[in-house]
């Protein structure tokens, strides 16, 4: 995925998600409104009923109201001075019907709520109320939710979205990283295998086999060096697949390690022994932890000269399960630990790879296991590397 599929990914999912979000946002704000309207019906209808309850005369009705009053043997209708003739003739049939309650036009668009009542004395008293104002606040209501509805929705939607899609964009940035990461790391290792191979062509063809040996073990130690890159580069591709929740005994893949290193450590005339006893159990996947205690104790054999002695101790450690990596070696600075675990960084002495992908991956996988990875040593005096985990 290119930067501008992320961008059109990052545009539709902000439209999708503004519109089924400015959905719900509208249908809960219609509901408000209408329960909001209806509350507001029923505060008036009760306004107009105690209106009419306390009315003596219709002389003095509460402000956008007018009375009237038609008394009893009589067809003489009493109207508020204020009311225009067309709310007087409303009033006047009003006053001819049965005890109800209507909405009704008063002419010139203006909307009027008329309620009549029958007193015992036989009188009739109507009471009409201007329903602009609740009208214009119902109307300033409704547009308040729809605002606040589609502005919400966009805001949900892009912060949504964002988030959504943050995780594609972290991805494009790794993947763009590791293949630079991979390419920088793969060109001096290739450059000098071509370099190589094109060297023992040319004297392929003017010098015996026998005396071609040299140059062939060289090239074979070439391939295996670029292997081992290839193979911490498939290694880091997978590093952020969750381990398996499996019980492992740290002890054991321990002494697998040591077992299939100690070849390598002898032809380099490097002692090379395990110390553990009992079980070390831990939680995770056997076959990356098996990549990290080998990556430690490759790094700790290119580390020490001939005569040297490297240590595999597993042990528990304050309820946790500790494998130490300990060698007599070339040794290192404290103050370079935290450079040294970056991806493809070196140290400055001894003829392995020194630290490349290698003790990166072994730091991923100690946090992907719920642990962590320790450095300890000195310049001269040797190194330590601890792998430290939660024990089962």
């Amino acid at each position: 995925m290119d930067e501008a599929q992320l961008n059109h990914a990052r545009r539709r999912s902000v439209a999708q998600t503004a519109a089924a979000i400015g959905v719900i946002l509208l249908l809960v704000g219609a509901l408000m409104f209408v329960l909001s309207s209806r509350q507001e019906s029923r505060a008036l209808d009760a306004e107009l009923g105690q209106v009419l309850t306390m009315a003596e005369d219709v002389d003095d009705p509460p402000p956008g109201q007018v009375l009237a009053r038609r008394a009893t043997g009589t067809d003489a209708v009493e109207v508020t001075g204020s009311a225009s003739p067309t709310l007087v003739g409303v009033l006047e049939d009003a006053l001819r019907r049965q005890p109800t309650r209507y909405d009704t036009d008063a002419g010139d668009d203006h909307p009027v709520r008329v309620q009549v009542e029958h007193r015992v004395d036989g009188s009739r008293w109507a009471v009409a109320a201007d329903l602009a104002p609740l009208r214009q606040r119902q109307e300033q209501l409704g547009v308040a939710l729809l605002v606040a509805g589609l502005a919400g929705a966009l805001a949900a939607a892009a912060l949504l979205a964002r988030r959504a899609v943050a995780p594609l964009a972290t991805a494009l940035a790794l993947q763009r990283r590791f293949v630079a990461d991979a390419s920088h790391e793969l060109r001096t290792p290739l450059t000098v295998l071509h370099t190589r191979a094109q060297l023992l062509l040319r004297r392929a063809r003017t010098r015996p086999p026998e005396q071609l040996t040299d140059q062939l073990e060289q090239l074979v130690a070439d391939t295996r060096a670029l292997g081992e890159v290839v193979e911490d580069l498939l290694v880091a591709a997978a590093e952020q697949q969750p381990p398996p929740d499996t019980v492992v005994d740290l002890a054991e893949v321990a002494r697998e390690v040591v077992a299939s290193m100690s070849v390598y450590a002898r032809e380099r005339d490097i002692e090379l022994r395990v110390e553990a006893t009992g079980a070390a159990l831990v939680r995770g996947a056997r076959a990356a932890l098996r990549r990290a205690l080998t990556a430690l104790v490759d790094n700790a054999v290119g580390h020490v000269a001939v005569g040297g002695h490297v240590t595999v101790i597993v042990r528990h450690r304050d309820g946790r399960v500790a494998a130490d990596v300990t060698d007599d070696g070339v040794g290192l600075d404290p103050a370079e630990a935290d450079r040294l675990l970056g991806r493809f960084a070196h140290g400055t002495d001894g003829t392995g790879r020194r630290f490349g992908l290698g003790l990166a991956l072994v730091q991923q996988v100690a946090r992907a296991h719920g642990g962590s990875l320790e450095v300890g040593g000195a310049p001269g005096h040797g190194a330590t590397f601890t792998l430290l985990l939660p024990a089962c």
